[in-house]
């Protein structure tokens, strides 16, 4: 089996947060990579778009700062990338970052658990809560909503050449150990000086996207472990709990889920003024359009939605993103509390979108003057249920 070794990039562009316009609600969280062919046409433009994406909309932000892994391989398999995920501890970061962890001191904190999970930052303290049977709730309640929803997708990108004239040498992916730091250089300049020559590349600029899916493995024992043996509070002192952590290369690990592979087929040139918009506009919709196939292939990524409003139609902020068409369905879901101190949810109802106001919120779909693109939401006729849904109940897409 092949070495796989870590490249770190230092992002130059910041990552953008999902603006949660349409209400406060719990969101899985996502953490994305993109595997750069060194060698392969277009390589440096696409990374460059890459890492300027936003997170994918109805997930939060869990990228830690791996954005790019440099590849010279034909193909990559799910064992690489396994295997670099797993030498280079991502499952044992992810985890580190829900509590804010401080790599020197150790030191940790609950806040990002409150703020994704909706709880009293004053209440939800992992020292009280460890010490109360609602207490113990939450922290369970925490780990089983927010934690183990946490997803890593892995995306390697390839430029279709339609000459098929590039050629891609083997190889593996490379770094440099788990030292921080690559300069990370733009390759746009190099398109915009060569844009004679690529003017009938960009116009049927096309890609295939295969996307990896991992989650994050958190249950009753890893959290126990974590709790007990590695979680400091601030201004605890604790240097055989720090050494600890940071060697522990067994008790954090990733599943993985599955793969989809996506052909971005033939997009649109309307809207188009300068080549990078081509390639940001094909590759952000081939994203797009392979964590939607996830999402349907895989019951843990699918998504919840809240509707935004009800009178005078009941409306939603998804639309042919998120794959709506006319025959699309969704369950309304209420969220409840179990007796055991729980988040659950139970189906109320089931909704189908009006035809005709499906919300087209593809990227660069008002630049292409998209039927449905003048809309903000999509509207939806209740198919049967409770006698009135409410705005923020949820809703999922179902068969």
């Amino acid at each position: 089996m092949r070495n796989i070794f870590i490249i770190i990039a230092t992002l130059l562009i910041p990552i953008c947060a999902v603006a949660q316009e349409e209400g406060e609600y719990r969101r899985s969280s996502i953490y994305s990579i993109c595997i750069s062919h060194d060698q392969a046409k277009y390589t440096s433009e696409i990374s460059d778009v890459f890492v300027s994406m936003p997170t994918p909309d109805k997930y939060n932000n869990h990228d830690l700062n791996i954005k790019l892994v440099s590849s010279m391989d034909k193909k990559e398999s799910e064992a690489d990338i396994s295997k670099f995920l797993e030498a280079n501890n991502v499952a044992r970061r992810m985890v580190a970052l829900w509590f804010n962890r401080d790599p020197l001191t150790g030191e940790c904190n609950i806040d990002k658990v409150s703020e994704r999970g909706l709880y009293d930052a004053d209440y939800f303290d992992v020292e009280m809560s460890k010490q109360t049977i609602r207490g113990e709730a939450m922290l369970k309640d925490a780990g089983e909503e927010l934690i183990k929803n946490t997803f890593v997708l892995v995306n390697d990108i390839r430029y279709v050449d339609k000459e098929k004239s590039a050629k891609i040498g083997a190889g593996i992916l490379k770094g440099v150990g788990s030292v921080l730091g690559m300069f990370f250089g733009s390759g746009i300049s190099d398109l915009t000086d060569a844009i004679g020559d690529a003017i009938e590349d960009i116009r049927g600029f096309r890609v295939i996207v295969t996307s990896y899916l991992y989650q994050l493995e958190w249950n009753d024992e890893v959290a126990n472990k974590f709790y007990t043996d590695y979680y400091m509070s601030n201004g605890e002192v604790n240097p055989d709990k720090v050494k600890a952590f940071n060697e522990d290369t067994q008790t954090f690990k990733l599943k993985f889920v599955g793969s989809k592979k996506v052909d971005s087929g033939e997009t649109s040139y309307a809207g188009v003024f300068e080549p990078i918009d081509m390639i940001r506009k094909v590759c952000t919709r081939s994203i797009d359009k392979s964590v939607l196939e996830l999402q349907r292939t895989y019951e843990q990524f699918k998504v919840k939605t809240p509707i935004y409003s009800v009178d005078p139609e009941i409306t939603a902020k998804i639309g042919m993103k998120e794959g709506i068409t006319d025959a699309s369905k969704y369950e309304v879901l209420e969220k409840y509390m179990t007796e055991d101190g729980l988040t659950a949810y139970k189906r109320v109802g089931v909704i189908k979108p009006i035809p005709g106001k499906i919300w087209d919120n593809r990227y660069m779909a008002t630049e292409e003057n998209a039927m449905g693109s003048d809309l903000s939401a999509t509207s939806f006729k209740k198919v049967s249920g409770r006698a009135e849904f409410l705005p923020g109940m949820l809703i999922r897409e179902i068969k």
